[in-house]
């Protein structure tokens, strides 16, 4: 995924997609009022996660990795919405223009990356009818040169069959 940065703090994400939660703390100015353990007790976060663990069950919404480098927790994406909700009305829009934002930026490279591609099909057609146009070349040559070689053995043929009756 693209990088992604909010309030001049870089948000990471795991090897799932999933952004640290811990970042999006600090993007939100770290307060302590805002530490996202007071997030997991709250009730909407708890209700959020069970409707996103019943509709991918085998996908994990948040988990929490122990270590001083890699640790931390790691939520998807309606979670950081969610979290952002619940930090307060200024952090939530600004989360969303940055999500939206590198939507953006995801989908012109894609868009892009699609007219490479039908760009690189009609490269390829071209090769397959300048190949067939080749063929049909020899073809037609091959045929010209048959059709004479018939010509002249049928010439021959009636030659033969004349100057035997005479």
């Amino acid at each position: 995924m693209n990088e992604l940065t909010i309030n001049n703090t870089e948000i990471t994400t795991d090897e799932h997609g999933r952004f640290s939660l811990n970042d999006l703390h600090n993007a939100a100015g770290g307060k302590i009022k805002d530490k996202p353990a007071k997030f997991y007790r709250s009730h909407s976060f708890k209700k959020v996660v069970q409707i996103l663990k019943a509709q991918k069950r085998t996908f994990e919404p948040i988990v929490t990795k122990r270590g001083r480098y890699n640790g931390g927790t790691w939520v998807c994406k309606e979670l950081v919405y969610k979290y952002a909700m619940w930090v307060d009305a200024e952090f939530e829009v600004k989360v969303i223009q940055t999500f939206d934002s590198l939507k953006n930026i995801i989908d012109a490279p894609s868009a892009m990356t699609a007219l490479n591609e039908l760009t690189r099909k009609i490269e390829s057609d071209a090769n397959v009818a300048s190949f067939c146009g080749k063929e049909l070349a020899k073809y037609k040559k091959i045929k010209k040169q048959n059709e004479s070689k018939l010509i002249s053995e049928f010439n021959n043929i009636q030659l033969c069959l004349f100057s035997k009756k005479a």
